[in-house]
């Protein structure tokens, strides 16, 4: 069993454990350390603002203010470095650095662990910030020696990451594949369209309806250097990098051997209006993992947060029913979604607006900042 440390809040008796500090997690920390005990379980040592990371890939001096230490992120936060193995009923086990378990109870128990993904590009898993950083400075240099880079991936990610490097390197010859009938599936056509036209514009052969069938390199190694990709086409494709940008995975496998009842057939956590996990009334989870019907964008975590925060306080408090629950409406059908070609520009589309295709908008949106300032405010870093 883990021992919380009482130096950290005078409420011993309100206790929140949460799993996974990304976007969700980290949000909701901060607004319960300020009522409750809370302890923050994750794989790294540190929060990344996600959004950055396809810019940390060519200007890697982008990760010094994207990747903030928990320690310096959430001072009044608990911070335990471990994966989550096993949740169960009102404790969790956690597998520290090192072969050493422990058992985490608390009171309430929130699972925002994300997704897994086909390696460490996007998200580093047992990393610590100096490491992360390390991983960008080399991944700049294996972007500067390739003359061909194969991209996987037509979601945002992976359209990002290509207006990243063909803004940054015009000479190389970059070949963006999707699987799906057009890129940016999650939002509008006209969105999606634009992105098409900017990266073509620039030279990016952009293949639809064409995924990866086999490459010469594993997926895993991201350094693996040069090979050759075949697509579901039969298109044989030479590169020097190969880029995998495909959607993550729901990271809920620890749920499995003693709650598996509580996940649909996609591996996603069944939730009910109030974010609690359907069936336990201690237990809730946000963000990717959840079966909540809607994009699975940054867009949408500050409400789930806002409804969980109040919900969790209210059951602390033994008002953990309604009419004292707060429902999140899951945005369904949302086709909002900011996607950046590089720093100069992007597209947006925000309802009721529509599709914003501003260089100055967009850039002023995101492009410019990818949304750093914005997080470091949030936790007050500034």
């Amino acid at each position: 069993m883990h021992e919380w440390s009482d130096d950290v809040k005078s409420s011993p008796n309100k206790r929140v454990a949460i799993y996974g500090g990304g976007i969700a997690g980290v949000q909701l920390a901060k607004h319960l350390a300020r009522d409750a005990h809370v302890m923050l379980v994750d794989p790294n040592d540190y929060f990344e603002v996600p959004m950055a990371a396809p810019r940390s890939l060519v200007r890697p001096e982008f990760a010094e203010r994207s990747v903030i230490p928990y320690a310096v992120a959430l001072p009044g936060v608990q911070f335990m470095q471990g994966r989550l193995m096993e949740m169960g009923h009102g404790c969790g086990t956690v597998q520290m650095p090192g072969a050493k378990q422990l058992t985490v109870h608390s009171d309430i128990h929130v699972l925002c662990t994300g997704s897994s993904y086909a390696n460490d590009l996007m998200r580093s898993v047992g990393a610590t910030a100096q490491g992360r950083k390390a991983l960008y400075m080399r991944y700049q240099e294996a972007i500067e020696s390739a003359r061909q880079i194969v991209i996987v991936g037509g979601g945002p990610i992976g359209v990002e990451v290509a207006g990243e490097i063909s803004e940054t390197h015009p000479a190389k010859s970059i070949t963006l594949l999707e699987a799906g009938p057009r890129l940016l599936a999650g939002t509008s056509e006209l969105a999606a369209q634009h992105a098409t036209a900017v990266l073509s514009a620039r030279g990016v052969s952009v293949l639809v309806g064409e995924g990866l069938e086999s490459s010469t390199t594993k997926g895993q190694d991201i350094f693996a250097g040069p090979g050759q990709a075949t697509t579901t086409k039969n298109r044989k494709l030479d590169y020097d990098l190969l880029v995998w940008c495909t959607g993550g995975r729901p990271n809920t496998a620890y749920m499995k051997a003693r709650l598996g009842g509580a996940l649909d057939e996609r591996g996603r956590i069944r939730v009910d209006s109030n974010l609690r996990v359907i069936g336990h009334e201690a237990l809730f989870a946000l963000g990717d993992i959840t079966d909540l019907d809607e994009n699975k964008m940054a867009w949408h975590i500050t409400g789930q947060v806002r409804a969980a925060a109040k919900n969790i306080l209210q059951a602390l408090r033994g008002r953990g029913y309604a009419p004292h629950l707060t429902a999140y409406r899951a945005q369904t059908h949302n086709p909002k979604m900011a996607v950046t070609l590089g720093s100069r520009q992007g597209v947006v589309h925000l309802p009721p607006f529509g599709v914003i295709r501003s260089p100055l908008l967009t850039r002023k949106a995101k492009a410019e900042h990818m949304l750093v300032p914005k997080y470091r405010r949030l936790l007050k870093v500034d």
